[in-house]
């Protein structure tokens, strides 16, 4: 029998994959879909429910990466995601924004339903992929909430 998808998710990960190795092909995909957007607009959602291994990734993409991407951590007041992003890098854009403190926000819904009315807007100002930082509970709530916005995104997932 011949396996038709061989896409690193969260089913496979487990039982065909140690963690390390796992985690390993993640950043470097992760990695890849930093350096092959660079100029252009992208949509890189990350999901990953330890804080801790959230936090390691990040240094080590500091580290590594020729193209250090510019973190900014969401406020808990937060309503809206293209504002925000829109002022945060409105004098020089970065070669890629990660968003942090998602699961913190405390209205996301609303953050969400604005961000997925405005996601085709997001091409059109930025030219370097916008990373989002999520716990399996906030991609479940993306998936619902946020439809339009979750598939237009590359999903990278780290296991822990």
């Amino acid at each position: 029998m011949v396996e038709q998808n061989s896409e690193n998710t969260a089913q496979n990960a487990p039982t065909k994959y140690d963690a390390a190795k796992y985690n390993e092909r993640s950043f470097s995909t992760l990695i890849r879909a930093i350096h092959l957007s660079q100029g252009y607009f992208s949509f890189v959602l990350v999901n990953c429910n330890s804080l801790e291994l959230r936090q390691q990734i990040v240094d080590r993409l500091e580290a590594t990466c020729t193209q250090k991407p510019q973190q900014l951590l969401l406020p808990k007041s937060a309503t809206t995601l293209y504002t925000t992003i829109a002022a945060e890098v409105d004098s020089e854009p970065p070669p890629a924004l990660m968003i942090l403190g998602l699961e913190s926000v405390e209205s996301i819904d609303r953050l969400l339903v604005s961000t997925n009315l405005v996601c085709s807007e997001f091409s059109k100002k930025f030219s370097f992929p916008v990373i989002f930082w999520v716990t399996d509970e906030l991609l479940r709530k993306i998936i619902r909430t946020a439809p339009d916005l979750y598939n237009r995104m590359t999903t990278i997932r780290f296991v822990s």
